[in-house]
């Protein structure tokens, strides 16, 4: 549960340009997130992550390394919830998430944003119900 291997790292190219092509995007500071639906017979897991410190923003390799290292731990620490998401409704997901800010991470910092951009994806992975419909 607590692990990101290697089925669950996004590389297939074609994936990553529709990921990009696609306008499902959400923003939660400092991270940026961009998703995509695919077949689960496309994907070798039900969540693929691609993580991305750009060299726009971060000028040294040492702080866009470190910036990819929280950024794992943090996505490894809360991906379960995600997953549960996905599985319940029978998606696989493709989801890139991108640094956007030009200073090194907070750890506790970064951990808050994703507490925040996992709710925000939990609830675009779940339908939404209509008011006055009956449960």
């Amino acid at each position: 549960m607590f692990t990101f291997s290697k089925n669950e790292r996004l590389c297939s190219q074609n994936i990553i340009e529709r990921l990009y092509a696609s306008r499902l995007r959400t923003l939660v500071f400092p991270i940026s997130a961009h998703w995509l639906f695919v077949e689960e017979n496309e994907a070798p897991a039900r969540l693929q992550v691609v993580i991305v410190a750009p060299k726009k923003k971060l000028h040294h390799a040492v702080d866009r390394n470190r910036t990819k290292r929280l950024m794992r731990e943090c996505y490894r620490l809360r991906k379960g919830a995600l997953i549960e998401a996905l599985e319940k409704e029978h998606k696989a997901m493709a989801l890139s998430l991108n640094y956007i800010h030009t200073e090194t991470p907070d750890y506790w910092k970064l951990s808050a944003s994703f507490d925040k951009l996992i709710a925000e994806l939990t609830k675009q992975i779940t339908p939404q119900k209509n008011e006055g419909e009956l449960q």
